[in-house]
């Protein structure tokens, strides 16, 4: 009955199963797949080996908006409670890259599949992220190019 239950699940939903079972945090669904997303510019954040206070600044904001965007109906105690969980998360992911990289790349590019919307809102944030502090550097670039390569986004 197991391997049923398993074909029946997503890539990305296999994925957040996984993380659940290592990492013990609470995240639904929908909150898993823009933090998958946003996993290429975390990427790109650390594709030069140092995460920058601009960089890491744009990591908060999107903390702050995905807090925003999913606490709706919370009180200002669970909201800072939520933006807290998506800041640890990034900075787990941040100081993780190789340890999630093949997985999270793989189940990204499963879930995006021709959805283009998906696919510009990945290529605009990398880009974002590898602007964020003194434009965009040979290694981001280079980066950009390799993961646009492997999402098959169109770039």
């Amino acid at each position: 009955m197991i391997h049923a239950d398993k074909l029946m699940k997503s890539q990305a939903e296999q994925l957040l199963d996984e993380y659940k079972r290592i990492r013990n945090v609470d995240l639904t669904l929908d909150q898993f797949l823009y933090v998958l997303n946003l996993y290429p510019s975390l990427i790109v954040c650390m594709c030069d080996g140092v995460l920058d206070k601009e960089e890491w600044d744009g990591v908060l904001r999107l903390a702050k908006g995905l807090a925003l965007e999913y606490g709706d109906g919370m009180d200002k105690e669970g909201l800072e409670q939520l933006e807290q969980s998506f800041r640890t998360e990034f900075r787990y992911l941040l100081d993780n890259i190789e340890k999630w990289q093949k997985k999270f790349l793989n189940a990204l590019k499963n879930h995006i599949g021709s959805n283009r919307e998906d696919k510009e809102f990945i290529l605009e944030s990398m880009y974002l992220f590898a602007n964020a502090a003194d434009g965009i550097s040979e290694v981001e670039q280079e980066t950009i190019h390799m993961l646009s390569e492997r999402l098959a986004l169109d770039y």
